[in-house]
């Protein structure tokens, strides 16, 4: 394949794309703005560099600006031994652009594509004499032909491929006998939105029909981001266990980082057209988590220096003893604090140069706590609405019936063929239509019920007027409720109009 057509190709791919912890650890250092000492280089580190992808750092915070250690203990645990540099940006918004600075070490540009040809100085290039190489690209093509892979798989993309990749990186590093680069780029939590809190994974979501700009859809879409991060976490903490028992553990360098983040912003793409007009937007994209476990680092640090993705590549090559003369825009952080008043961030023929610092997440994570409970624990991510404390309880054994009022699951077959394995299916969700010949009073939101039991609440339908056309709705369920002996969800009405709230019954899908 010549030049020319990989560049095609990975143009195509890159157009497909766009649609700390005191409770784990005593001592956590204070915040500060100095490198993390690690002693002389050591030619005989492995690194571990894990890319995540679609991951914003408000994401996995509490309203204070530190880690919800509840709900990801994965990245609690990660963070109780390692230097958490939490005012890191990304440099760009894509994949075909972000991962290539972080690999070369230099701001990226839209002149070029995401192969070798166009970036030949490299974290593959430069450490392939010192290093094997043990390496997972999902979307660039940035290593040596013959050295390791280069490919782009077909199923990349699946849920099932997805965590091969994974389980790969975890046995890969944890059983290692060599001084080895493990490199992975993992699509997680990465769309489609598949998982569900407990491990088990959904189908699809459906097209949903509503605006862009609507509240109800955007929350929606969050919630099925934190439920894929939360799936996310138990796959780290699997992987932080495996490692951390091996004889790998104290001599490698871990990396654990994300691309790029997303923004949920009514009417805001997620990420694929930036809005410079929109400041609060260019956080939630470009604000990533960044953490470095050095070797035989054991406490927890966190650090405010101004940092890129563009510091990584530098700071890898430093720590694991390869000497290089190419340039780099980036700084060794294990040395030093960068100078930086402002750092530039790109997207299709702009960019913009962020002054802010980690204060300017905190106000990110306040922003959608009014959305999801950002203190709150797994099960809180399903609970929106009045009627979101309502889930997991039970409903009256002889209901009351309301009249005027259907509904209809857009998936009828969304309950069929239940797992209760790990990453077995479960409806992770359930996307309907509503209709009614009365008026329904704005203090009366929809619950799902199975077997008795309420598993999502549907607050979007409270206030609902006779009219031809259906309300839509997606809800997110609490599917550590759902069994593969589960029944077909009911429709229930919850008025919240008097101190004690009311239930009555609509009934299973029509």
């Amino acid at each position: 394949m010549n030049r020319f057509s990989r560049s095609l190709l990975f143009l195509l791919v890159s157009a497909a794309l766009l649609p700390a912890t005191a409770s784990l650890r005593p001592h956590v250092a204070s915040a500060q703005s100095t490198p993390t000492p690690v002693g002389n280089a050591d030619a005989g580190t492995s690194v571990v560099w894990l890319v995540l992808d679609e991951l914003p750092l408000y994401a996995l915070l509490k309203t204070d600006g530190s880690i919800n250690e509840v709900r990801y203990p994965g990245f609690a645990k990660l963070a109780s031994t390692s230097t958490w540099y939490r005012n890191t940006l990304a440099t760009a918004q894509r994949t075909t652009e972000a991962l290539p600075a972080m690999l070369t070490g230099r701001w990226p540009t839209i002149r070029n594509y995401p192969v070798l040809a166009d970036h030949p100085i490299n974290l593959f290039t430069l450490t392939r004499r010192h290093k094997k190489l043990d390496v997972y690209q999902s979307i660039t093509s940035l290593c040596p032909q013959g050295v390791c892979p280069n490919r782009i798989p077909r199923a990349h993309r699946e849920a099932g491929f997805t965590l091969q990749a994974f389980r790969n990186l975890m046995d890969h590093a944890s059983t290692s006998t060599e001084r080895t680069i493990h490199f992975s780029h993992i699509l997680l939590p990465h769309r489609p939105w598949r998982f569900a809190t407990d491990g088990r994974i959904g189908k699809d979501m459906e097209s949903d029909p509503r605006p862009s700009d609507t509240v109800d859809r955007r929350r929606d879409s969050y919630q099925s981001l934190l439920r894929q991060l939360v799936a996310t976490d138990a796959l780290l903490l699997d992987f932080l266990n495996q490692l951390e028992k091996s004889a790998n553990w104290h001599r490698t360098m871990l990396v654990v980082t994300s691309d790029h983040g997303m923004t949920f912003v009514p009417g805001e793409s997620f990420r694929d057209e930036v809005n410079p007009n929109k400041p609060e937007t260019l956080e939630d994209i470009y604000r990533v988590p960044l953490f470095i476990k050095y070797p035989n680092q054991t406490y927890a640090k966190r650090n405010n220096c101004p940092v890129s993705s563009v510091d990584i590549l530098p700071t890898v090559l430093s720590v694991a003893d390869i000497r290089t003369r190419a340039r780099f825009d980036g700084v060794d952080l294990s040395k030093t604090c960068p100078r930086r008043s402002f750092r530039r961030v790109r997207w299709p023929y702009s960019g913009r140069n962020l002054t802010t610092d980690f204060r300017a997440v905190v106000k990110r994570v306040k922003y959608y706590d009014r959305w999801v409970d950002a203190n709150g624990n797994v099960d809180d991510i399903h609970r929106v609405g009045r009627s979101g404390s309502l889930l997991g309880t039970t409903v009256p054994a002889s209901p009351k019936a309301i009249g005027g009022v259907q509904w209809r699951n857009v998936d009828s077959a969304s309950f069929n063929n239940i797992g209760d394995a790990r990453f077995s299916y479960v409806p992770a969700r359930v996307s309907g239509v509503v209709t009614t010949s009365r008026r329904l009073c704005a203090r009366c939101e929809g619950v799902l019920v199975v077997d008795g039991v309420i598993v999502a609440s549907v607050p979007e339908i409270a206030g609902l007027k006779p009219t031809p056309d259906s309300i839509y709705f997606t809800t997110s369920t609490l599917t550590s409720k759902i069994t593969s002996t589960s029944g077909k969800p009911e429709l229930w009405i919850a008025d919240w109009s008097r101190p004690t709230v009311s239930l009555s019954r609509v009934g299973l899908s029509s």
